[in-house]
């Protein structure tokens, strides 16, 4: 009998020491584990870092071309209103002429300048 538990006492210390061993390789693999997720988290930290200096630069490249077509709307619309108040206004110094010099003798002249 003091054999057979002299045996199980030699079993269970090594299935022991395999477990331990087991354990150890375990712990080994979560340090490694850890310290990629640390690596891991670090470069995302980098890339969020980023990602936000590009949303920032973004946004400014934006407000600076929105005010940049606004000043440029704004400026042909004036244009424009300016190039139509002209036109209307050549649009009465010719009917004024025509008025002068005889509407006949303007489209006259107007048709004989027409290619044919």
């Amino acid at each position: 009998m003091d054999n057979e538990i002299k045996d199980m006492l030699i079993k269970l210390l090594e299935g022991q020491t395999r477990l331990e061993t087991e354990i150890n390789g375990v712990k080994n693999d979560i340090k490694k584990n850890s310290i990629k997720l640390e690596a891991i988290e670090k470069k995302i930290d980098i890339i969020t870092e980023v990602q936000t200096s590009h949303k920032e630069q973004n946004e400014k490249s934006f407000k600076n071309t929105d005010s940049v077509i606004e000043e440029k709307a704004s400026l042909m619309e004036i244009s424009v209103k300016s190039v139509s108040k002209d036109v209307k206004e050549i649009k009465e110094s010719i009917e004024v002429l025509k008025d002068m010099t005889g509407r006949h003798e303007v489209d006259i002249n107007i048709l004989k300048r027409r290619p044919v």
